[in-house]
């Protein structure tokens, strides 16, 4: 997991999160991802998958 948490790491801190918190979100992200991958191998659902990471997303970084 060390692998993938990094990058997401540095990617926050250089939009201007502090560290802590950079680490928090990227952890966040990357549980949200894993679960909503588990979620498409156990149900097929891939509109619902679809629709709940867009749902995700906009909560994550809001309408950019």
């Amino acid at each position: 997991m060390t692998d993938w948490l990094e990058p997401l790491v540095a990617a926050e801190v250089d939009a201007g999160a502090e560290p802590a918190a950079a680490r928090n979100r990227a952890r966040l992200g990357l549980a949200t991802v894993r679960g909503l991958l588990l979620d498409l191998l156990a149900t097929g659902d891939r509109a619902g998958v679809d629709a709940a990471m867009e749902e995700f997303l906009q909560l994550y970084y809001g309408s950019e």
